[in-house]
């Protein structure tokens, strides 16, 4: 059904949350009449803490995950499965905090008594201060929109795990992005094993200017949109 509506026989105007969404789009073979994209910005008060606060705090053996449970295309089973395997290869995951964000859930034993706490949806100034003092993220998305949180986190110097899907891939976006095509639970877990043998309390900040800039793009196609429609 969902299909059928980018595929009606009448001039539609198709509007895209980032390029790479209207590539996956033009390489499944959907036409439209008029096309446009905006790109994902860093929301405004989170980009104000950031600069405000980034030399404030320093980084914690702490792991942020993206956890939605009732979100499939979060892969939150995925999530759990590869923090299950990081800690039964991981002498040291006893040694770190795993926290998860997004959706209030019921706490998770992942073994050896590292546990998955859940903070649910937290007000922007705590995520952003969990952000910079957390370590490393996991944030999956089985779509080709990029989603936001892998965003947010690399962002705010968090070295982030997160996945490909078809055309997309974040690799280029900062240095604190690790992009993965691989995501066996296994090899998931091994990454992180080694971003943990790598924790150091400091900060790195690798800014994608476009991202920071906050120029909301979505603004600058309005005007293009309201003369299609007159």
């Amino acid at each position: 059904m969902a299909d059928s509506t980018y595929r009606l026989d009448i001039p539609t105007v198709a509007i895209f949350n980032s390029a790479e969404l209207k590539e996956f789009f033009k390489k499944s073979g959907y036409k439209f009449a008029f096309e446009y994209y905006f790109e994902p910005v860093l929301n405004k008060s989170l980009y104000e803490y950031l600069i405000q606060h980034k030399d404030d705090f320093d980084r914690k053996k702490q792991i942020i995950v993206y956890g939605r449970p009732s979100t499939y295309r979060n892969a939150f089973e995925l999530v759990v499965a590869v923090l299950k395997t990081w800690v039964q290869s991981y002498d040291k995951a006893m040694e770190w905090e795993v926290l998860s964000l997004g959706e209030q859930h019921n706490e998770i034993e992942l073994g050896n008594g590292v546990k998955l706490v859940s903070k649910g949806k937290m007000a922007l100034e705590e995520y952003a201060k969990t952000m910079l003092t957390s370590s490393i993220g996991i944030s999956l998305m089985v779509s080709p929109h990029p989603s936001y949180p892998p965003l947010e986190m690399a962002t705010f110097g968090v070295k982030t795990i997160t996945n490909c899907y078809d055309n997309k891939d974040l690799g280029a976006f900062n240095s604190n992005i690790v992009s993965v095509k691989n995501c066996s639970q296994g090899n998931v877990a091994e990454i992180l094993v080694n971003l943990c043998e790598k924790y150091s309390p400091d900060s790195v900040y690798n800014y994608n200017e476009e991202y920071v800039s906050n120029k909301n793009t979505f603004e600058s196609i309005i005007e293009k949109i309201k003369l299609i429609l007159q």
